[in-house]
């Protein structure tokens, strides 16, 4: 499989190419994409009089290795081929696997070389051993794809996609403003395309027109941190103190003490990391880097980075520098008890 390429589109490939394996395993944090391809599979091979005969799932744990081998063994009556699926499967965790011990990983394995074309033998599960025996088999004698956050030009058109086939469009800037709102991709989030596709759900019942906008998106959805980094320092930069506060102060409002804590920390954490970025693209441009190239070299999705410059404004790289060390300075004050989180982000917001 190319590394550079989704899964998303290799299964798409292959279902069109019908070059369907006797053997997959399909994994990764994207559950929706997953189910999305066993359906796909589904509908594929089994005829769906014979549903009920010619499919085998096998969940939480049940499934021996002899049992599983006995459903391939079967035939199917009406369909294409049997489809034998194994959810939740730890069999691919090497040694840590509490469902199949180490002379049932073997004969799975082995069993993986001999299979008959009638059959689709297909396991499910969140996280792999790679470096498992189990795993090497299915890669070598079958196809074991795993299915991360999308982004991107094929996060765009899943999007667009699943808007058309609920009778609405969106332009590229609505769709645009719902990724940075929502902070889907963010490797800190765990917000997924389930939850995606519930807000694209209530956005499309929410709006009375064909076209969904970035304002009908808001008012369905609610901000990732990320986003409110962005909208906090774009606020702060260009004046508007008041509003940069209030979106402080929002996003802590029915918190918890402990975990206005976190949050506070996560906000800090995130309100450098977006500095380093502005102050590094800037060192870079002032010493001769364009634009058009920056993304590339520092290894930053274009967006993101687009985003970040756009709060930074006009500011000088020393003035990006004395505010970087002013949050890594209100920082260390939070944790020394020298100063409350509120207060120290208050004013850490108008010394901007």
């Amino acid at each position: 499989m190319n590394q550079e390429e989704h899964a998303y589109k290799t299964f798409q490939k292959m279902l069109k190419a019908r070059m369907i394996p006797s053997v997959m395993l399909l994994y990764g944090p994207e559950d929706y994409l997953i189910q999305w391809a066993t359906e796909e599979l589904g509908k594929e091979l089994i005829h769906p009089a014979a549903a009920a005969m010619d499919r085998t799932v096998f969940s939480e744990g049940n499934g021996s290795a002899s049992e599983l081998i006995a459903a391939c063994e079967t035939l199917p009556l009406f369909s294409e081929r049997r489809l034998v699926i194994v959810e939740d499967c730890d069999l691919f965790a090497g040694k840590k696997s509490r469902q199949y011990g180490p002379d049932e990983q073997s004969q799975l394995s082995e069993y993986f070389l001999r299979m008959p074309d009638s059959v689709l033998l297909l396991f499910k599960g969140v996280g792999v051993d790679k470096r498992s025996g189990t795993f090497k088999a299915v890669r070598e004698h079958g196809m074991a794809l795993e299915f991360p956050p999308i982004s991107g030009q094929i996060l765009r058109g899943f999007i667009r996609k699943k808007l058309t086939v609920m009778g609405k469009n969106a332009s590229p800037q609505a769709v645009g403003s719902l990724i940075e709102r929502t902070g889907y991709g963010d490797k800190n989030s765990d917000y997924t395309l389930r939850h995606l596709m519930n807000d694209l759900t209530k956005a499309a019942a929410y709006s009375r027109e064909d076209e969904i906008t970035a304002a009908d998106f808001q008012a369905v959805t609610a901000s990732s941190l990320q986003s409110d980094s962005f909208q906090l320092l774009e606020a702060a930069f260009s004046g508007e103190k008041g509003q940069a506060l209030k979106l402080f102060k929002n996003r802590m409002a029915g918190l918890l003490s402990s975990d206005a804590d976190r949050e506070v920390f996560q906000l800090i954490a995130l309100l450098c990391a977006q500095l380093e970025l502005i102050l590094s693209a800037k060192e870079r441009m002032e010493e001769g880097l364009s634009a058009r190239d920056l993304p590339k070299v520092m290894g930053v999705h274009p967006y993101r980075l687009r985003k970040a410059m756009e709060a930074a404004g006009k500011r000088s790289t020393q003035t990006l520098s004395d505010r970087l060390a002013a949050a890594y300075h209100m920082e260390k004050e939070i944790k020394s008890g020298m100063m409350s989180a509120d207060l120290a982000m208050e004013l850490f917001i108008a010394t901007m």
